[in-house]
């Protein structure tokens, strides 16, 4: 910094003449500068948005429901989905139908194939007598019809799961070779054996609840030789028996351990249910899982996940459609499985409402209630992306003890559409207020710097006898 009698004398002294005060504002002056052009350089790198207002001017007439739901108390075979009208009860019809069920255990986890609606009916059977076939063809019968007492008996044993996947029903006695219990009940083990399989004759069937004559197979499985394969099955004691089904739930025998008693107990527990067993009802229940996308005409209407109309007549009372919604939204048709793939285009004021039903449960409380959704549908354009938000409103709807509930989603198209379009900000707009905001802020200082020197200037004039430094802080106890 050059002294006031080296510079010109045309420059203001503050210019010319270091002081304290001075360089502090001067600090904080280009801190401040600093930070306004970095908030306008971040302003101008950010994409602004702005929106548009206008009647929907729709280019396709078809629009597409996107959805992944869980219907926990209802079977696949007892499932469909169709869409209606919006005002009774007229199915609208769809150009595309891309979605699968899956049935779900009661923890929700998915298990079984996934099936398209027409293959639905006898889905079960099926599956199983494919998935018989198939593993019997790569294991070979005896195989899977062999005991596992011992791990040097000429047979594989490669998989206790194929074991159980390759019959209808197969009971298992779970060994030890010291255990004394096990070796009293070896020769009931054997007569039992010989009758079921039919040794001296025809074996025995053991009809289920639909009167489907089943076969049961009856396996040793020595937790010896085999401890890797008993301690994933959680056997602490022996002997221990069970009766696998064939999607490998299981029930545990614990009665008498003797020919008739277990035989019995073979017939009850087949008869009693077909799939699914467990220690509480709730285990016993099956849902379903809905998964895909449904083409329908571009008009008002509702998305039904009703309950009925497979092979079995549901109690209305004991209905229950209680789901989880794992994602719903709306696109266009032309978007397919891929419907998500544009959503990036959108800022987030509007990709918030695209889904906002996702991970939402809907669970109902009593007897002969239903969900009932009411959607309103706004298009959304961005570019040539077209997408749709909407609003949601549940209520919950009593029905009459004869009707079925279902899960209704009710969806009203609004008559205009937002168009979004990026507002950025022009290079020649950007120098412009950069140069504004950064004059503006060295002016600012400079009004305060000059206003700081003018209250030390009226100090010094106010208290003649006290010496003032050149940063202007007064000091007290030096006199001239």
């Amino acid at each position: 910094m050059l002294t006031s009698s080296q510079a010109a004398r045309w420059l203001p002294r503050d210019f010319v003449e270091a002081s304290q005060l001075g360089g502090v504002f001067t600090i904080v002056a280009y801190a401040v500068m600093l930070i306004v052009f970095m908030c306008e350089l971040i302003s101008f790198a950010s994409p602004q948005y702005a929106t548009v207002l206008a009647l929907d001017k729709a280019g396709s007439d078809s629009l597409q429901i996107n959805f992944d739901v869980d219907v926990h108390d209802i079977e696949c075979r007892n499932l469909q989905v169709v869409v209606y009208a919006q005002n009774g009860k007229e199915r609208l019809s769809s150009s595309g139908e891309d979605f699968w069920l899956r049935s779900i255990d009661a923890q929700g986890k998915q298990f079984g194939v996934a099936v398209k609606p027409q293959d639905a009916q006898g889905e079960v059977a099926e599956d199983h007598d494919k998935q018989m076939q198939d593993v019997r063809k790569q294991d070979g019968g005896q195989e899977l019809d062999s005991d596992w007492s011992s791990s040097h008996d000429g047979f594989r044993h490669k998989s206790l799961e194929h074991v159980i996947q390759g019959h209808d029903f197969t009971c298992i006695n779970f060994f030890a070779g010291w255990c004394s219990h096990c070796q009293k009940f070896a020769p009931e083990w054997e007569k039992l054996a010989d009758k079921v399989h039919g040794k001296d004759g025809a074996p025995m069937k053991f009809p289920d609840r639909d009167g489907v004559e089943r076969q049961v197979r009856l396996i040793k499985v020595n937790c010896v030789d085999f401890h890797d394969v008993c301690a994933p099955q959680g056997i602490d004691a022996y002997p221990t028996v069970r009766l696998y089904k064939a999607d490998g739930t299981f029930s545990v025998f614990d009665g008498r351990r003797g020919e008739v008693e277990i035989i019995r107990w073979l017939e009850r527990m087949i008869k009693m249910k077909s799939y699914g067993w467990g220690a509480h009802h709730e285990v016993f229940e099956r849902g379903c899982n809905a998964r895909g996308r449904l083409q329908v005409p571009r008009v008002p209407g509702h998305l039904e996940l009703m309950a009925g109309g497979g092979d079995q007549t549901l109690n209305p009372r004991m209905t229950n459609v209680s789901h989880t919604i794992k994602h719903l939204s709306f696109s266009d048709a032309n978007d397919g499985k891929f419907h998500r793939k544009g959503w990036s285009n959108f800022p987030r004021e509007v990709t918030r409402n695209l889904a906002p039903l996702d991970g939402q449960r809907f669970l109902t409380s009593s007897f002969h209630q239903a969900y009932i959704h009411d959607l309103k549908v706004v298009s959304t354009v961005s570019g040539s992306q077209t997408t749709y938000q909407f609003q949601h409103q549940a209520r919950v709807s009593q029905l009459p003890e004869a009707e079925i509930p279902q899960a209704q989603f009710h969806y009203d198209i609004e008559p205009f559409s937002i168009y979004v379009r990026r507002d950025d900000k022009r290079w020649y707009d950007f120098g412009t207020s950069l140069c504004a905001v950064l004059g503006g802020a060295f002016v600012v200082m400079r009004l305060i710097s000059r206003f700081s020197l003018h209250i030390s200037a009226s100090l010094k004039h106010l208290f003649p006898g006290a010496k003032v430094g050149r940063a202007g802080a007064m000091s007290i106890g030096h006199f001239e």
